[in-house]
């Protein structure tokens, strides 16, 4: 069953099932910047660094990837827990960190709530390392 699994760049017709596939997922925070229109734009502002897998038709994994000119970012890493530790994860993030090379992008930052601990153990275990040095701020304009 987990050897017929899909990787391919999401589209814009993922985006409804990839919201409600997050709203789903403990540890993700949907917020209203994942409203189709803004996912619509970031698909079209991020070509290839946006991937899904699917499993018999039905979304099982995501990720997102974005590029500002100077870093990478990863945010919704989600995979539908029958099939974790299957290394769908490992792939999506392999897919997304190979686009990222190709556009010469030196450092990529995982954004992670941080009591997410189950993505904390992931990203340290494909090399990724916790910066302890720096704090989020957010300022929301809508």
């Amino acid at each position: 069953m987990y050897m017929n699994v899909i990787y391919r760049f999401m589209m814009v017709s993922d985006i409804v099932g990839a919201v409600k596939f997050w709203k789903e997922i403990e540890g993700l925070g949907p917020t209203k910047a994942d409203s189709p229109e803004d996912l619509s734009y970031h698909l079209i502002r991020n070509p290839n660094l946006n991937f899904v897998a699917v499993a018999e038709d039905q979304l099982i994994g995501t990720v997102l990837g974005g590029f500002d000119g100077r870093r990478g970012y990863v945010y919704h890493l989600a995979v539908d827990k029958n099939y974790r530790k299957k290394d769908v994860a490992k792939k999506l993030m392999n897919l997304c960190f190979e686009s990222f090379r190709k556009m010469n992008v030196e450092k990529c930052h995982m954004l992670v709530f941080k009591d997410n601990y189950g993505a904390h153990d992931f990203y340290k275990k494909i090399g990724c390392k916790l910066r302890e040095d720096v704090v989020l701020f957010t300022k929301e304009f809508k």
